[in-house]
């Protein structure tokens, strides 16, 4: 089994590798296990996933398949340089995984411009 630190480079590899389309199916993902919790693109996505398929998965899902076996055995330090490795490679992914963490943990913020920011939840 590969430690987690060629784990991680592979993942890294693999993005640099993907179309806009595949990172776009890959956010969701992503953001599904950095907010832990499900929303319905997950939700759709794990349904998709079920084992009664007409054809074997891709390579993309192969490897997202993979992203998620690891992920979940990742330190939390290892979370963190995973999501900076990303974010600093693609910052227009990075902002929409932003606003895609902010939408699944319910939190509006409210910048006044003066410093002080207010986080509100639902």
């Amino acid at each position: 089994m590969l430690n987690s630190v060629a784990q991680i480079g592979y993942l890294i590899q693999w993005f640099q590798e993907w179309s806009e389309l595949q990172k776009a199916d890959f956010l969701p993902i992503m953001a599904e296990k950095y907010a832990n919790r499900v929303y319905v693109n997950g939700i759709v996505n794990s349904i998709s996933n079920v084992e009664c398929r007409d054809k074997p998965m891709s390579l993309f899902e192969c490897r997202v398949k993979l992203f998620k076996e690891w992920f979940s055995q990742w330190s939390i330090e290892q979370k963190e340089q995973f999501f900076k490795q990303i974010t600093d490679l693609d910052p227009i992914f990075a902002e929409k995984l932003s606003i895609e963490l902010q939408s699944a943990t319910g939190n509006i913020s409210n910048d006044s411009g003066n410093g002080n920011e207010e986080i509100l939840e639902d």
